[in-house]
């Protein structure tokens, strides 16, 4: 190798060299690691700056932990915003506070403020709690074990059409409404046919009156027997007529004499146990031959007892009976 291209080698090297210890290239030791980028290093290296170290150590320079209150008055050098942990608060359980103000740094003259404590944390998700902070929003109410009870009684199988219960509800109501007006109709021809089987009677009390009147004049004068006869005679046929009359409307009469009337009543106010007969007095004494319907909540009611001619009714349903239950109770009576 000629010496010429040894020394352009040299020169290559010693440029080479020159470029890789410019300042931008190399760390010098002078230099006291001031020419590395600090933030980038710190990373790198997995460590915090003084500034980081100090600002997670000052909530722990902050803070102080005591057994009692007065040992929290004890305290010295206290500043704003020192906290204080309090082992026991006078009531066997933990508090912390805050120091909101300090006269000359003791703690028996600084202001402190509670900002927790064990009772806080043990009584705030409370059951009783949670209840009445829902039953305290609008439109919230309770929904009581009796309320579900009597829901539970309930089985529906199918979809139910409530309006067209309703309008069932209300085609019976008109029903019974007819019925009841058939049945005054009743009463009143009832009352018609006893007018006039008294008044029958009447006239056959007259006529009989009038037959007697008319033997007592044949016998007081026989001169005019045969005119008195032919009177009497008379009479008796119209005392017949009277009587068959007054018969006719007295039959009339038996036959009405079963007429009765309807009558709906309906209770609230009534309270009783599940399961427990309930006692209904009603306005009349039933008429014998007809079963009375009792309705609760509109709901017929199946397990009844009752005794003919008496106003007294009982009735059994599976759920408490309650003051606000609507009763319906439809007999016949005379």
């Amino acid at each position: 190798m000629s010496n010429l291209i040894k020394q352009k080698q040299v020169q290559g090297l010693v440029s080479d060299l020159a470029a890789k210890a410019a300042d931008s290239a190399v760390v010098k030791k002078s230099n006291n690691l001031s020419d590395v980028n600090a933030g980038s290093a710190r990373t790198n290296l997995g460590v915090y700056s003084r500034s980081e170290v100090d600002a997670m150590v000052a909530g722990a320079e902050n803070a102080y932990s005591v057994a009692t209150i007065t040992a929290r008055g004890a305290l010295t050098g206290l500043k704003v915003a020192d906290r204080v942990f309090v082992s026991n608060d006078g009531d066997s359980n933990w508090a912390l506070y805050i120091v909101t103000a300090i006269t000359n740094g003791n703690g028996s003259t600084s202001t402190f403020e509670k900002i927790a404590d064990e009772d806080l944390f043990t009584n705030a998700i409370s059951g009783s709690a949670v209840k009445a902070a829902y039953e305290n929003n609008s439109n919230t109410n309770a929904y009581t074990d009796a309320e579900k009870n009597k829901l539970a009684h309930i089985s529906v199988s199918q979809a139910v059409d409530l309006d067209a219960v309703e309008s069932d509800l209300a085609t019976t109501t008109t029903t019974a409404s007819s019925a009841l007006s058939t049945a005054n109709s009743a009463s009143s021809a009832a009352s018609a046919a006893q007018s006039t089987a008294n008044t029958a009677t009447t006239k056959a009390n007259t006529a009989q009156s009038t037959a007697d009147g008319a033997v007592t004049d044949a016998a007081a004068a026989q001169s005019t027997a045969n005119s008195a006869s032919t009177a009497a005679t008379a009479a008796q046929s119209t005392a017949d007529s009277a009587a068959s009359a007054a018969s006719a409307a007295q039959s009339t009469a038996n036959g009405k004499e079963e007429a009765f009337t309807q009558a709906i009543e309906t209770f609230t106010g009534l309270s009783g146990g599940a399961d427990t007969p309930i006692l209904v007095k009603l306005e009349h004494p039933m008429a014998t031959g007809f079963i009375p319907l009792v309705f609760f909540n509109g709901l017929q009611v199946h397990r009844i007892t009752y005794n003919a001619g008496s106003p007294d009714l009982e009735f059994t349903v599976p759920y408490e009976t309650e003051g606000t239950d609507y009763i319906s109770v439809t007999y016949n009576w005379r």
